[in-house]
């Protein structure tokens, strides 16, 4: 899936190439783009909101929400491949390194690491060469096609699970945005996930924010540990509740692995609630954005919950499957 928009110009008069965000944003050198922080900062209470013209306009918006441009657009002037207000490239599953003159607010010309979450685009995970013996799923040396993703532009996608146990139904078809996850404006919660994303109708879930330096990138795509991850415990401890939100029918502890649900699909379900880094939680296995990853032998026939749809990815970081033999290396 391609997404293509047109260039912004922001409030300050810096013109941007589009490319994938949470939001446009007003470039100040004083105002780290670092997730919860910069243009994702809500400016409730205050009298000057200049920030909010970065993104919005009152009378001569073009997109709903008075936006300047279409969500996408608008959110990959900044974290597209072309965007210059952050220096994550969502589209691509690259970060760049900062420049001198402003840190964190533009990016500079040098790959600094490959985004933890993948890439809608592309990514860069080495998901066909694996250390067994180390637990590491390391970075690709160069960027390929993301054989699957969340969609991003408001396409309908199919959310695998959702719906009470014991239903009919195998999934729900989603118009899934930016903002269907992520807060443009800023709310405390780790990468400004929403408590509840748009139209999951969830209980809120809330996942702490890091209190120290924000790490988008990896070197080993297998670590869930905070200390990879830049991540609060928190995070590991409600990261499968957050994903359940719209997964609803894959979320098990460890007695679940039976016919005991009364669900004719998801009867057997591997254990996906897990509250320890490493241990089997959704994260443990997929990335939240986009893989590279390839299904091209037995793999290859896995079909979704309806019986369609072989060949894809499935957001997994290793070839074939391979995330099984992470743990059970038989």
């Amino acid at each position: 899936m391609k997404w293509t928009s047109t260039p912004v110009r922001l409030a300050g008069g810096i013109a941007a190439g589009a490319g994938l965000a949470f939001v446009g944003v007003v470039f100040l050198a004083t105002s780290p783009a670092s997730a919860d922080a910069g243009p994702h900062v809500s400016t409730a209470g205050t009298a000057t909101v200049d920030r909010c013209a970065g993104c919005h306009r009152a009378h001569s918006a073009k997109a709903a929400n008075l936006l300047l441009v279409s969500e996408v657009s608008l959110c990959t002037t900044c974290h597209g491949t072309a965007g210059t207000g952050a220096i994550t490239d969502v589209m691509g599953g690259v970060a760049y390194n900062n420049t001198a003159a402003a840190p964190n607010t533009v990016r500079g010309t040098t790959v600094a690491g490959a985004l933890r979450s993948g890439g809608f685009t592309t990514s860069r995970i080495a998901s066909a060469t694996v250390n067994l013996t180390n637990k590491t799923v390391g970075v690709a040396a160069a960027s390929a096609t993301s054989t699957s993703a969340h969609s991003i532009d408001g396409s309908l996608q199919k959310a695998w699970g959702l719906g009470a146990l014991g239903t009919a139904a195998t999934g729900s078809n989603v118009s899934l945005m930016c903002t269907s996850c992520h807060d443009p404006h800023g709310n405390g919660n780790y990468r400004i996930l929403r408590p509840i994303p748009t139209g999951s109708g969830a209980t809120g879930i809330t996942i702490a924010d890091s209190t120290g330096a924000k790490v988008y990138t990896t070197t080993n795509y297998w670590s869930t540990a905070p200390t990879d991850t830049g991540a609060s415990t928190a995070y590991i401890t409600n990261v499968s509740q957050w994903c359940s939100t719209c997964h609803t029918r894959y979320l098990a502890g460890s007695g679940a692995a039976d016919a005991a649900s009364g669900d004719a699909t998801f009867s057997f379900r591997h254990m996906s609630s897990d509250n320890t880094a490493g241990g089997p939680n959704c994260i443990t296995c997929h990335v939240s954005h986009g893989s590279n990853a390839s299904m091209t032998g037995e793999s290859g026939n896995v079909l979704n919950p309806d019986g369609a749809g072989a060949g894809s990815s499935r957001l997994l970081r290793i070839d074939n499957r391979g995330t099984c033999e992470m743990c059970h290396n038989k």
